[in-house]
């Protein structure tokens, strides 16, 4: 790879530019080296990250995260297995960069398990990567960065940042594969100490960048389920304290006994009473947790006018003055929705010019530019409307 090539801009933005490959853009804030923190799962994507961060002369440390203490046996489809430290080591041995594991699983535990918990205990649908991204790599390593001197964090996130005087500009990455989503409620805050060195790369350049660097992961698949699960179902970890309760119609008829409210999720289809009216398929539209009931409806039920969302983080505030235009993405790859936005302190309401489908509480809703691939702001889902 040729030497990365520095322009000098003005000196109103206080910061040099560094060109990879013509494409990834990363802002250094001073003349002198800087130190980053590479969060390295074990993957293609964190490994070549951080590779790419290396050859543009940045101290980089990869640093992997122990989130829990794994009690089944690693597969393909899941992450944290004692192959993938061996994998994060192994790639940062290649990169020349030293490598360390950082035990946060108490804080893993508190911040995300028993969040993710706690939010199916009371009928709502968790996200917990995106308290990962909140909470432990933008929480917990932030501050372990700051210690050793590490002025960011780089993670292998498909989406792009750029940061200018007025602050961090998140934006969609490559359309297979953007994350953006799952760094929405990420503050202006932790976005400034964020680089993202994958922005404008789809997932066959990655790969293609890892063999090119001799990295043994570039063919590794991908990791899809919940980590800590373990490829197990979900429910086997709400299994304790779960109560039974009513399944009801939209019209209050009682239609048997279901096995517990955890166990259900706005817009499932599975494990529900037959549907002897033969008028299509039923699914959950409501959950109540404090009467402990699942209602359950046709399709044409599932479908809201509008939401309310409650703990908004707002990344571009000056965007959102007033009632606002904006694109809606009510869960992770969700189509878009053109939404009109009002947010009043921690609130967000919004209307949809069409109506959305299974809005769940607990999910969260990312607002983009209407006309740009711009993250705005993001809240928490309260309720459907």
């Amino acid at each position: 790879m040729p030497h990365a090539q520095r322009e000098t801009l003005p000196r109103s933005t206080a910061c040099w530019w560094n060109l990879l490959h013509g494409s990834v853009i990363l802002c250094l804030m001073s003349l002198k080296k800087l130190r980053l923190v590479a969060a390295m799962s074990g993957g293609v994507d964190s490994a070549v990250a951080a590779g790419l961060l290396v050859e543009a002369g940045y101290d980089v440390i990869g640093v992997t995260m122990r989130t829990y203490a794994p009690t089944r046996p690693h597969h393909a489809k899941s992450c944290c297995g004692a192959e993938d430290f061996d994998d994060a080591r192994t790639s940062a041995t290649i990169l020349g960069i030293p490598h360390y594991v950082l035990d946060v699983e108490e804080a893993f535990e508190r911040a995300v398990i028993e969040r993710f918990v706690t939010a199916y205990q009371k009928g709502r649908t968790p996200n917990p990567c995106v308290d990962c991204n909140v909470f432990i790599k933008l929480g917990t390593l932030s501050s372990y960065a700051r210690k050793i001197g590490a002025q960011s964090v780089a993670t292998g996130h498909y989406a792009r940042l750029e940061q200018l005087d007025d602050g961090p500009h998140l934006f969609a990455g490559d359309a297979q594969k953007d994350q953006s989503y799952a760094l929405a409620a990420l503050t202006p805050t932790q976005l400034s100490s964020l680089v993202l060195p994958l922005g404008d790369f789809d997932k066959t350049h990655t790969r293609a960048e890892a063999l090119r660097m001799g990295l043994p992961v570039s063919e590794k698949a991908e990791s899809q389920d919940i980590c800590f699960l373990e490829g197990r179902d979900y429910r086997e970890l709400l299994a304790d304290g779960d109560a039974p309760g009513e399944f009801r119609t939209s019209d209050a008829r009682s239609l048997g006994t279901h096995e517990g409210i955890a166990h259900y999720t706005v817009g499932q289809r599975r494990g529900l009473p037959a549907n002897n009216e033969n008028d299509g398929p039923r699914y959950v539209t409501r959950i109540d947790p404090h009467t402990n009931t699942v209602t359950i409806g046709r399709e044409d039920e599932l479908f809201s006018r509008g939401l309310i969302a409650e703990n908004v983080n707002v990344i571009r505030p000056e965007r959102l003055q007033g009632p606002v235009r904006v694109r809606a993405m009510t869960r992770y790859r969700s189509p878009l929705n053109i939404a009109v936005a009002r947010i009043e302190g921690k609130t967000l309401t919004l209307d949809f010019a069409t109506p959305e489908r299974a809005v769940a509480p607990g999910q969260l809703v990312a607002l983009y530019d209407e006309r740009t691939d711009e993250v705005l702001a993001a809240a928490t889902i309260r309720e459907g409307m």
